[in-house]
């Protein structure tokens, strides 16, 4: 059998996309580099030519699935047909929902030997949200949805402060105290 060529943007997708997959399945620490180059149909040697270890694949995994996320937070914050406090209900909706369907990668993430890919994927995503989060703020105190004096430092606290929310509880818990917070730093009733 000829063997199959794929141009390299493709390949590397498709690795990241079958670890995912197994990362979710299996978990980071059950899932070998073989066991992706098995599912995939592939030499074993293909996936060290993209990435050179398994905790660099798990780096590309959380990367690709973070900028999925960020994609469809940023379509919430801009939808301009509704007022801000209702963007923000959605945004809320969306988290809750997005924690239960990737429950196993949030868990993979948040295991101590991923503490250091938790934190960049925390950073890049607040540096990418952070004017857009103000933006929204802004709107609302203009449409009257909220009552903000900072609009930017409040941005960043609220982002900040997703993250020092204790990560121990459930994700219901976790979004309803943050829905709290958020909501009386807005000035929310």
């Amino acid at each position: 059998m000829a063997r199959k060529t794929k141009p390299p943007e493709e390949r590397r997708a498709e690795i990241i996309q079958t670890a995912k997959e197994l990362f979710e399945e299996k978990g980071y620490e059950g899932t070998q580099i073989s066991d992706i180059t098995n599912k995939m149909g592939v030499a074993h040697g293909l996936v060290y030519h993209y990435v050179k270890s398994k905790s660099e694949l798990l780096d590309a995994v959380v990367e690709e699935w973070a900028k999925e996320i960020l994609v469809d937070l940023m379509v919430l914050m801009k939808d301009n047909t509704i007022s801000a406090a209702d963007r923000l209900e959605k945004i809320f909706l969306f988290t809750s929902n997005m924690l239960k369907k990737d429950a196993s990668l949030i868990t993979t993430i948040h295991q101590h030997e991923n503490e250091e890919i938790h934190k960049r994927i925390g950073s890049t995503g607040i540096k990418m949200i952070l004017p857009i989060f103000k933006e929204l703020i802004e709107i609302g105190n203009a449409d009257g949805s909220f009552n903000c004096s900072y609009p930017e430092e409040t941005a960043k606290f609220c982002l900040y402060g997703w993250q020092s929310i204790d990560s121990s509880i459930s994700d219901e818990e976790r979004v309803g105290k943050l829905k709290y917070f958020y909501k009386r730093m807005l000035g929310i009733e």
